[in-house]
């Protein structure tokens, strides 16, 4: 396969969650590329903080989009949380060749499974009027919702390298009932690429039984798999390596 994979973050994070794979592809010849969202690749400070405020997935949308216009083709996008939902919003654009979203985060007009989801939002709604400034996030939240799957030295490892993150990109992605400019909503029928949704059945963030209504939406052309103990970051988890072979494995059969 000589086509592009773009590997695309979530919130709070960088390029740093997805080197396992952008190493396990980059070994079998292909070209591999990870960038991040502005103020994502920088280090944590007061400063990046401040530089969030006022983001939105728009402009995290728009700098992928920029990263992805030097390659000569259309990319496969892998797309772990948030980079799930930017995934979908470029491939509507016809900027990708194929997407695959890892536990990709909710879009406009899907609403929480379970109590689990729900609690989390109420955990956000807590924080006050959070969208006028940054969040940082939380270890009691995340070792719940987002890193279960890890032991707890490996929770506190990845949590110490999670930054800041915009609170209008959080309100975006959780409230999305309150987005005017409704920026998470997906162009379903404008996705003509191979679409691979895989779903942790661990995940607490973003449950199968969520992410099986977005696949719904996407029809036909969409492949849904659904992983027995994997969590929401489940590319740093120990059998991360499995998903990958999935990944791999669809990508063969769906674009050669």
């Amino acid at each position: 396969m000589d086509t592009p994979i773009v590997f695309v973050h979530g919130t709070n994070a960088g390029p740093w969650t997805m080197a396992d794979f952008t190493g396990y592809f980059a070994e079998r010849g292909l070209r591999t590329l990870a960038p991040a969202y502005r103020h994502h690749d920088e280090t944590i400070s007061g400063e990046t903080a401040e530089l969030l405020v006022g983001t939105g997935i728009d402009d995290y949308v728009e700098d992928i989009a920029t990263a992805i216009s030097v390659l000569d083709t259309a990319p496969v996008i892998v797309g772990h949380s948030l980079g799930g939902v930017i995934a979908q919003i470029l491939a509507a654009r016809g900027l990708a060749r194929a997407i695959v979203l890892l536990n990709g985060s909710v879009n406009w007009g899907v609403l929480p499974t379970t109590d689990g989801e729900r609690a989390l939002a109420k955990r956000l709604m807590s924080a006050g009027p959070f969208w006028e400034g940054t969040l940082l996030p939380d270890f009691d939240t995340m070792s719940e919702f987002g890193l279960n799957k890890l032991v707890p030295a490996e929770q506190r490892r990845v949590f110490d390298q999670l930054g800041p993150e915009s609170g209008r990109v959080m309100f975006e992605l959780f409230f999305w009932m309150f987005d005017d400019n409704q920026t998470t909503r997906i162009d379903y029928q404008s996705i003509e690429c191979p679409v691979l949704m895989v779903s942790g059945t661990e995940d607490l963030a973003v449950p199968p039984s969520t992410a099986r209504l977005i696949a719904q939406r996407h029809g036909a052309q969409t492949t849904f798999l659904e992983v027995p103990g994997f969590g929401h970051y489940l590319m740093l988890e120990p059998g991360w390596r499995q998903i990958a072979d999935l990944c791999a494995h669809w990508l063969l059969e769906s674009i050669g």
